[in-house]
């Protein structure tokens, strides 16, 4: 759908279309997708503690964390970008026998849904078209005597019919849900390592599914000269990466510092605060295929920086013998809730 434009039209020039037609798809497929990469970049990073205390040595939890994403209205719409192209012509009719056609005037009307927007079809329609094609005509050096006598000829209706409307649809869905599994155990000095994994699912049609996660932290509480110093502070780094076969290979990393006071005897309660910086990269490799036919297939890479940045976090745990259950809210370039369910042994 997003280059249908370019590929019903076979009297594009060969010569250098190729790059073209990737920038064209590439643009339009970041605006389609980009806020996907930043919605699933800042799923990925959620959850990821629930204490601001490292494990003592081999003290453990094992559990599953749940987050929702929302996505804001902005990002449920992008700009579809046409860019230009070169459209040969009958030959006598302008100097060159080509004109630049602008597709942004044939296509006044650019806005269009993202993969977050409304799942009904949007049409960019060409409204614009005649009086593009009669514009870049004169340009070309066509007089308007000429241009009267072209209109209404079977090769005019030929170039309008050439620019059809275009239909973009998103899904409808606006937030991004996602479960892990997540497990951390207490080593010496202070730290605690981190593993979030999913065993490799085999699939026909995208290849294996390989995810997998890694953290460390480390107490700095432990450096507070204050006897019983009554909060626990820990930095955290983390890094995660999921691989769908050759298509999508998405990178996420995360560095913070959170804290948190435990109130409560036999069954507890744990308020924690964090503040993170991260990033998210997804890598998508695909095949774009000329619906029409005219034009070769036309290997296409893109490589989406999340806007992931900075993250606010506040939530709380309980904690029963054995249980906890924690929840909690975060504030970045998209809000997330996250919570989860874990069997510890502090």
């Amino acid at each position: 759908v997003a280059l249908f434009i370019v590929a019903t039209i076979p009297q594009v020039k060969a010569a250098g279309f190729e790059d073209q037609l990737k920038e064209l798809v590439g643009k339009n497929a970041e605006g389609y997708i980009g806020p996907f990469a930043t919605a699933f970049g800042t799923a990925m990073n959620s959850g990821l503690y629930h204490t601001g205390k490292v494990h003592s040595i081999l003290g453990f939890d094992v559990g599953i964390k749940m987050s929702v994403v929302t996505v804001s209205d902005d990002d449920k719409e992008f700009e579809f970008y046409f860019g230009d192209l070169s459209v040969d012509l009958p030959a006598g009719m302008v100097p060159g026998d080509n004109i630049t056609l602008d597709l942004n005037d044939v296509y006044p009307d650019k806005t269009a849904p993202t993969v977050f927007g409304s799942k009904d079809e949007v049409t960019l329609a060409p409204t614009g078209a005649e009086n593009a094609l009669g514009s870049a005509l004169l340009e070309a050096g066509m007089t308007q005597q000429a241009l009267d006598l072209f209109k209404g000829t079977p090769d005019w209706n030929a170039l309008l019919e050439s620019m059809p409307p275009i239909l973009v649809a998103g899904t409808g869905f606006s937030s991004v849900p996602l479960v892990l599994p997540q497990a951390s155990v207490g080593l010496p000095f202070g730290t605690e390592v981190m593993l979030r994994y999913a065993p490799t699912i085999e699939t026909d049609d995208y290849g294996d599914i390989n995810f997998m996660g890694f953290g460390i932290n480390h107490s700095l509480s432990q450096y507070i000269p204050i006897p019983l110093f009554p909060v626990s502070i820990t930095a955290q780094y983390v890094s995660q990466k999921l691989e769908i076969g050759e298509l999508l290979e998405s990178n996420h990393s995360s560095f913070g510092v959170r804290a948190s006071m435990t109130v409560g005897l036999g069954f507890t309660l744990t308020p924690y605060v964090g503040l993170g910086f991260e990033s998210s990269d997804l890598k998508v490799n695909y095949t774009f295929k000329d619906p029409a036919g005219n034009l070769p297939d036309s290997e296409v890479s893109l490589d989406l920086e999340g806007n992931n940045s900075t993250r606010m976090t506040a939530g709380v745990r309980l904690g029963l013998p054995l249980i906890t259950i924690n929840a909690d809210y975060s504030m970045g370039e998209y809000s997330a809730i996250a919570v989860g369910l874990g069997l510890t042994l502090r």
